[in-house]
């Protein structure tokens, strides 16, 4: 097995729901030890967030193989705690309303007295600064206030939902670089970081591209006019004989050459970038079944593949080859990390303060000390989960 990149990098965990739990989990997946810092009562809110919202699930998917310890760290003992233990930690991740950690005596500046080294990353809505700092929100007003959500409409009908939360995950995911940046440059320059990361950055930061090449050419950006949004009938989505959905995404010309010559359409070959003939496109898919059409564009450069379901996905030989999908006993009960390395293939996850006691104890508290600390409520000591 290769060796784990973040090995020996410990990570304080103080977010939860989504886009912190998934940032720190892409960082376990690396090789780092993630210590969940949950209030003892009630913890991460995704231990009972709703199945019928589709959340069924979440908590499992991006908490494995996380260690959990369950203190109130708004409490005067609780804060000496957290701060004795961010004292041993390299990241500590936030995902609080700007001001309340400094308000609770958690905030960087805090922790830097203890830990001058420290890698402190503040996940928020909109981030620390700015007039919408204190505005509350969710995936889909991120979405929406960095224009992504308007992409998501054809013309002259309302945007639809992403149902992937794109906002969370990207912001996430560029959190996660930022603090890999900084780890780095800590390797370098011995010195910690303050990273203040929005989730409103990863949308933003994805729009970039489009940006650049549409709006300041002076093309505009819209799913009726831009040319990778379907825009363009090469370029769009197409029924089946059976009511299924393919993905047709041609560019190159050389492609499309090959998809007029499998449909039998010569004369659509100059046509590829002309804008009427979607209609053409939709009734040449409407004459065979999904599969049919699949079989036909095997082995092809015509970019035709189906729009699958999540349960087709998980069944799809590529993402199987991939090493994704986590199976017992022959059936699917996870995915996997992307990484080679950390917790490939773990789907245990921590009982709410499971390790309190083992970290308590590493930071040189005795079983007494932490029993007061269970009896007044500062901390919690959880069961083994079986």
């Amino acid at each position: 097995m290769e060796s784990s990149p973040l090995a020996e990098i410990r990570v304080l965990d103080l977010s939860r729901l989504l886009p912190g739990p998934y940032l720190t989990q892409l960082l376990a997946d690396l090789g780092a030890e993630v210590m969940k810092i949950e209030t003892p009562r009630l913890g991460d809110y995704a231990r009972i967030a709703p199945p019928e919202m589709g959340l069924g699930g979440m908590f499992e998917a991006v908490n494995r193989g996380k260690k959990s310890v369950a203190v109130n760290y708004r409490n005067p003992r609780g804060r000496e705690i957290f701060l004795r233990l961010a004292a041993t930690a390299d990241v500590i991740l936030e995902g609080f309303k700007p001001g309340s950690v400094k308000k609770w005596g958690i905030d960087y500046e805090a922790v830097r007295a203890v830990n001058p080294d420290i890698i402190y990353c503040s996940l928020s809505g909109y981030g620390q600064e700015g007039p919408f700092r204190d505005r509350a929100g969710h995936d889909m007003n991120y979405l929406a206030v960095g224009g992504a959500l308007a992409l998501n409409a054809r013309a002259c009908e309302a945007p639809v939902p992403y149902g992937l939360p794109a906002a969370d995950l990207s912001g996430a995911m560029l959190a996660a670089i930022a603090i890999l940046g900084a780890l780095v440059g800590r390797s370098k320059t011995g010195a910690g970081n303050y990273l203040d990361m929005a989730l409103l950055d990863g949308v933003l930061s994805w729009m970039t591209p489009l940006a650049s090449s549409a709006y300041f050419s002076g093309l505009g950006i819209s799913a009726a006019s831009h040319p990778l949004l379907g825009g363009l009938p090469c370029f769009s989505v197409y029924e089946s004989a059976e009511g299924k959905y393919l993905t047709l995404a041609i560019i190159e010309p050389t492609f499309w050459a090959d998809f007029c010559q499998r449909v039998a359409r010569p004369d659509l070959l100059s046509r590829q970038f002309d804008r009427t003939i979607g209609s053409e496109l939709a009734a040449i898919f409407r004459q065979k079944t999904r599969a049919e059409w699949l079989e036909l564009f095997a082995g092809s450069g015509a970019c035709v593949e189906a729009v699958n379901s999540f349960e087709e996905m998980l069944d799809h030989p590529q993402v199987q080859a991939r090493g994704y999908v986590h199976k017992e006993d022959g059936q699917p009960v996870g995915m996997n990390s992307p990484f080679v390395f950390g917790h490939r293939g773990t789907t245990s996850v921590p009982a709410l303060g499971e390790q309190t006691r083992e970290i308590l104890r590493g930071i040189g508290m005795g079983e007494s000390e932490i029993m007061q600390l269970a009896e007044d409520g500062v901390v919690a000591l959880g069961e083994k989960r079986q």
